[in-house]
């Protein structure tokens, strides 16, 4: 797909859903086979659990980032959200400043995973970024400077788009409430049934019930896919 053609498109998509099938379409173009988008105020929080939309990418490989908190020693963010360029995760890894785990998640984590991958950063209004991640499942592909501009381009036109759907409303809740919008924040956040109820200051069979009716209504059956889907269909909003 040419970036006209995505922008003309882009112009029409009714909700997230065709917003994240019409991106998916046109990166596809160019050779990627796994997305991850990620939505923040400012700068990432390192210590943060991500929570991405993702496409391709193998639920084992997500489940096991979280699950062994790798994306701690994962550089990569904080570094490409200080730039305004796209960077080729093999280009960071060869940075002379990395830690040692840091190359080593990059080497032994993502690229033994997923290939090789273009990081892009992406900016909105009121310090509303984000991050594109696109994996090619092999070596890094004989990408054109052109083709890297075109990509960066379609990527911040996604992102902005998100941007102005989220501020028009223009994102489906799914018929949560705000109650279960606020447990599902909390999931997003690596914390469990026990210390939400703790935080919202009811009881933990109450939680039991908002996460079960999260679950149906986001048509999922585990916390992180529900996190995961959270983002991509607008529900979760980052934390400023």
């Amino acid at each position: 797909m040419e970036l006209r053609e995505f922008i003309t498109r882009a112009q029409r998509v009714q909700d997230t859903d065709m917003l994240w099938a019409l991106s998916l379409e046109f990166f596809h173009g160019f050779g990627v086979r796994m997305v991850g988008y990620r939505y923040f105020v400012g700068l990432p929080d390192p210590n943060e659990v991500p929570v991405m939309a993702t496409d391709g990418i193998p639920q084992a490989f997500l489940e096991r980032i979280l699950n062994e908190r790798l994306y701690l020693l994962n550089p990569i963010p904080d570094i490409v959200s200080r730039s305004t360029e796209p960077m080729f995760w093999s280009d960071v890894a060869r940075m002379s400043d990395l830690l040692e785990e840091e190359t080593a998640f990059i080497d032994d984590v993502l690229q033994k995973n997923l290939g090789d991958g273009l990081a892009i950063p992406v900016f909105g209004p009121t310090s509303r970024n984000g991050l594109f991640q696109l994996a090619y499942g092999g070596a890094r592909p004989a990408t054109s400077q052109r083709d890297a501009r075109v990509i960066q381009l379609g990527a911040q036109l996604a992102h902005l788009t998100y941007c102005k759907m989220s501020e028009r409303g223009q994102v489906d809740s799914h018929g949560m409430t705000d109650r279960e919008k606020e447990v599902l924040a909390w999931i997003a956040k690596g914390k469990s049934n026990s210390v939400i109820a703790d935080i919202l200051g009811i009881s933990i069979h109450t939680v039991d019930t908002h996460v079960r009716r999260i679950f149906r209504k986001l048509g999922v059956n585990d916390r992180t896919t529900a996190a995961v889907k959270g983002l991509g269909v607008g529900v979760l909003q980052p934390a400023a």
